[in-house]
């Protein structure tokens, strides 16, 4: 009868009801709620193994690199932030110093993530915050550590809980202001300046009446994204263009008693965009921008319309707190008071 085979396994489960970017584990964190990592540890072996106790690792890091060229040298950046670090220690028994005795043994976890003290999970190519679970059962050489690791995706969101939209309450709104050609007057309405990823954002520009009426020839919505690195002495700014909506048809008749239009835009989700991020190695802001072609002035002069409008980019809210749906009909009847 051929002997018994050796079999050991180690495992680390993460289960969520939630898959970020690449099918990751996806954990949404928000102020009032605060999200707890909860795993399990499974080990198992058919007879006494070599191994010492079992090390939970949890981290949180992010990292800038790029890289110079100064003369003939290359000089690399690395800078390294550590939000988390924790470890927990699974104890198993030993018969003897270093030798793991067979069975099945399971530990349960939890690392807790405090609300808005830690940056969203992104990667980018020159900066990149990491969430990670690492599990490592030790021994001594010259054998190896059995080690499994899990990526785990964290989005927080400034999003307060979601209420009731009562039937008279006022639309929120973020208005942007300012004169075309010195003589026309205008004003761009959003909903609000803090917007999270995947939301259908209306994006409304109204003329004023004024003596020269505005012909709109082509226009484009953009959301830029502007990442500003700092490692020592060295820094690198990346710009980064994320949505580009163009809008070429469509467009009022000039008039001199002014007219508006309203586009309505998705926001990105991630991968394809950070939420917005302050830190001393990376900073992150967002920019909405609409930018008009048009002909305005006694004689019809192509000028540029240009509105710029910094947001804060959030995570959304957990799928079980939605939030009630936009009321575009209503946000339209409200713009008729400004």
């Amino acid at each position: 009868m051929a002997p018994e085979k050796r079999l050991k396994n180690l495992e680390l489960s993460i289960p969520t009801a939630l898959k970020g970017p690449n099918d990751l584990p996806l954990y949404i964190n928000t102020v009032d709620a605060p999200t707890v990592i909860n795993g399990v540890v499974h080990f198992s072996s058919n007879y006494d193994c070599k191994g010492g106790d079992i090390f939970i690792h949890f981290t949180a890091i992010a990292e800038a690199q790029w890289s110079t060229r100064r003369g003939k040298h290359t000089v690399r950046h690395h800078g390294k932030q550590t939000f988390a670090d924790q470890t927990l220690k699974m104890t198993l028994p030993h018969p003897t110093e270093g030798v793991v005795q067979a069975g099945e043994y399971g530990y349960p976890f939890q690392f807790p993530i405090p609300a808005m003290t830690m940056p969203s999970s992104f990667k980018g190519t020159y900066a990149w915050m990491t969430y990670k679970v690492k599990v490592s059962l030790i021994r001594s050489f010259p054998s190896t550590n059995v080690t499994r690791e899990q990526v785990l995706w964290v989005t927080n969101s400034v999003l307060p809980p979601p209420l009731p939209t009562l039937p008279d309450a006022p639309m929120t709104r973020t208005v942007f202001q300012g004169i075309l050609a010195k003589t026309v007057p205008y004003i761009c309405i959003i909903p609000s300046e803090t917007l999270y990823m995947g939301q259908p954002v209306p994006v409304t520009i109204k003329i004023m009446p004024s003596e020269f009426p505005v012909l709109v020839e082509r226009a484009v919505i953009k959301m830029k994204q502007y990442m500003q690195l700092k490692v020592g002495n060295a820094d690198k700014s990346i710009k980064k263009e994320i949505l580009t909506v163009p809008l070429d048809d469509g467009w009022p008749f000039a008039d001199p008693k002014g007219w508006q239009r309203t586009a309505v835009v998705t926001m990105p989700v991630a991968p394809e965009i950070a939420s917005t991020l302050k830190s001393p190695m990376i900073t992150m802001i967002h920019t909405l921008k609409l930018i008009m072609q048009v002909k305005t002035g006694p004689h019809r002069e192509r000028k540029e319309l240009r509105v710029e409008m910094p947001v804060l980019i959030t995570g959304p809210r957990p799928p079980s707190d939605p939030y009630p749906s936009f009321d575009l009909n209503r946000h339209m009847e409200s713009l008729k008071f400004i």
